[in-house]
């Protein structure tokens, strides 16, 4: 009988910690580093903003993230973002405007470098 018990509770063990395993998402996180197209040095104060699509980013529509500004080493950090999916990078610079599409992201921290001038 106890045999029975402990066969019977390690399945529902075993059992509930695979399905569970199943209801555990992972986000993707996205680190850009913007760097001048000439001097290769980190650009700090610019706008970044991560769009869906192209087309969004040209109109700056429908942004998935507000409106973010580089650190003094280039840098901005995202977190959150669905895995799978191929995003465009807008960085609006004092006189150009770059939209740059990452690769698809994977679950855990990705990274992109985007030039402009």
């Amino acid at each position: 009988m106890i045999r029975r018990i402990y066969v019977f509770t390690s399945l529902a063990l075993l059992s509930f910690l695979v399905s569970g395993c199943d209801y555990y998402r992972y986000d993707a996180d996205l680190e850009i580093t913007v760097k001048g197209l000439l001097s290769g040095n980190p650009r700090d104060g610019l706008i970044v903003q991560v769009f869906y699509s192209r087309e969004d980013a040209r109109a700056l529509f429908d942004p998935v993230t507000p409106v973010l500004e580089t650190n003094e080493w280039g840098e901005v950090f995202i977190f959150g973002l669905d895995p799978g999916i191929n995003y465009y990078v807008r960085v609006d610079a004092l006189l150009d405007t770059s939209i740059r599409r990452t690769g698809t992201l994977r679950s855990g921290t990705n990274s992109c470098t985007i030039r402009v001038l």
